[in-house]
């Protein structure tokens, strides 16, 4: 008698892991697309501009900045560096971002798929993909796009690891932790949300051990860098307070969506995944998608508005990648509420039926706050009309001044609208002086440099017809030398910033 021995595999292996290409493919697709619609249709931003004014500079400069002033967004800024070196224009500075949530799509629709089924993966996908906030980032030069994707890679890894228990999936885990944790700290309470799965999961010792583990690692390759950024921070995030209800709303707001009829939609979809009973077959393993999702979308918020309360340090971009949780549990939603009616001997393609009519409701009803997405008013401010107008009425040898946070954003970003102008404040350049935005002439040498022009074209936030009071003595000297010595012969309001053209009495 001839018997065959049966190898049972140690962990759940479900209909679920098997992902179609397709599933990946078409929220990525969607998503580039989104991320390359009009993608150099406004100008750069503030932000941006510091990006910007980073990214231009030889290695030897940018590490000298990092060191002295924003060592935060160092390992971003060499990233852009490299990507500029290659072509310097608005499009490259932001074809990283769309390139980060492209590929954030693919792994959401891959972590989807993995835990309850290919049709929730590409739709979870897909509900991520339309939101306006995401296209909003993709479409930035600036870091969070990168960080919500090595989020989403860290979440895959963590899933395939607990689903096969190899080792591989876990150092995988840990090295893109530490690389996006370098790219932006607050991308670590990513992985307190991990250990919420694990706890709720109910892991086993090597799960708990290979997590700390990773945790460790990711915290001893950003520790240089908190070590240098320890001294930067409190200039960094002076602006910030502590947030109040209004945040917790309005991170509900940009996550489920601006209208208020799809955010209501959005939410009862990702509550009914919760509570309607799972399909098993679908959705077994030592992790589910509820687990996994839930924490994802919960923990990093709460934790970073809770410790806000006592050092405020809270702005929603900074979790942005808890996102994709609400779009896992809205998906698994539709999921659990069709596969209730197909229970009833409804037609097999309810699901996809279902799951198309909701994303085209939720890109159709948010067209408009895509369109928005793409102009210069979705920013607090746009450069480059700003830089184009003062190209445009500017002579050669005329005198440009930036006052009271302007901080000669606009020449950085399109040095030249701004060729043949003397910056008369600036006393050393942004590279030679290790900052994002250069330094000025103390105030005795201000005041003289300034008399000597005889036009003046004035960069401000605001409408500079209403004297303010500065603590900057510099800010001072300016608004003094211009209301004393010149008189206004124009100004022209744009987004963001106003122009104005003194010239001498």
């Amino acid at each position: 008698m001839v018997t065959t021995q049966v190898k049972i595999p140690l962990r759940p292996v479900s209909l679920a892991r098997r992902t179609p290409v397709a599933a990946l493919l078409v929220p990525a697709v969607t998503m580039a697309l989104l991320g390359l619609w009009d993608l150099g249709r406004r100008g750069q931003w503030g932000d941006e501009a510091a990006t910007w004014s980073a990214a231009r500079r030889t290695p030897g400069q940018l590490w000298d900045l990092v060191w002295h002033i924003d060592a935060a967004h160092g390992l971003y800024y060499l990233l852009i560096h490299g990507v500029l070196r290659i072509h310097a224009d608005d499009v490259a500075l932001r074809l990283p971002s769309v390139a980060g949530m492209t590929l954030a799509a693919a792994l959401i629709s891959a972590i989807g798929a993995r835990l309850a089924g290919a049709r929730v993966g590409l739709v979870a996908g897909m509900l991520f993909a339309v939101v306006p906030i995401v296209s909003l980032y993709a479409q930035e030069g600036r870091s969070y796009a990168l960080v919500l994707a090595g989020a989403m890679a860290c979440t895959y890894f963590l899933v395939r690891a607990c689903e096969t228990g190899e080792g591989r999936w876990w150092w995988r885990y840990a090295l893109v932790a530490a690389v996006t944790a370098v790219l932006h700290a607050f991308s670590l309470l990513v992985l307190a949300a991990h250990a919420v799965t694990l706890l709720v999961g109910r892991a086993g010792a090597r799960e708990w051990r290979c997590w700390g583990l990773s945790t460790g690692f990711a915290l001893a390759a950003v520790a240089p860098v908190a070590w240098v950024a320890r001294g930067q921070a409190d200039e960094a995030l002076s602006w910030m307070t502590a947030p109040g209800w209004d945040a917790v709303t309005g991170l509900v707001r940009s996550f489920a969506g601006p209208s208020g009829w799809i955010a209501c939609a959005m939410l009862l979809l990702a509550a009914a995944a919760l509570v309607t009973p799972r399909r098993p077959a679908l959705d077994s393993g030592p992790v589910s998608l509820a687990t996994v999702a839930l924490p994802l979308l919960a923990v990093p918020p709460a934790l970073l508005i809770a410790v806000s309360q006592v050092h405020p340090l809270y702005d929603q971009r900074y979790v942005l990648y808890a996102l994709p949780g609400l779009s896992l549990l809205a998906a698994s939603g539709i999921d659990r509420l069709t596969g209730l009616v197909l229970a009833r001997g409804a037609m097999p393609l309810a699901m996809p039926l279902a799951a198309a009519l909701v994303v085209s409701l939720v890109l159709g009803g948010q067209l408009g706050a895509q369109r928005h997405v793409r102009s210069g008013e979705s920013r607090l401010d746009d450069l480059r009309p700003i830089a184009e107008m003062v190209r445009a009425e500017a002579k050669p040898g005329d005198a440009v001044v930036f006052l009271a946070g302007t901080r000669r954003k606009a020449a950085i970003a399109y040095p030249k609208d701004f060729k043949g102008l003397r910056d008369v404040a600036l006393d050393r350049s942004p590279a030679a002086s290790g900052t994002l935005f250069g330094t000025e002439l103390p105030p005795d040498r201000l005041k003289e440099a300034l008399s000597k022009a005889q036009r003046i074209w004035l960069l401000d936030r605001e409408d500079s017809d209403q004297r303010r009071v500065f603590s900057d003595p510099r800010e001072r000297v300016k608004q003094e030398v211009l209301s004393d010595e010149f008189h206004r012969e124009g100004v022209e309001r744009l987004h963001g910033g106003s122009v104005h053209l003194y010239v001498h009495n």
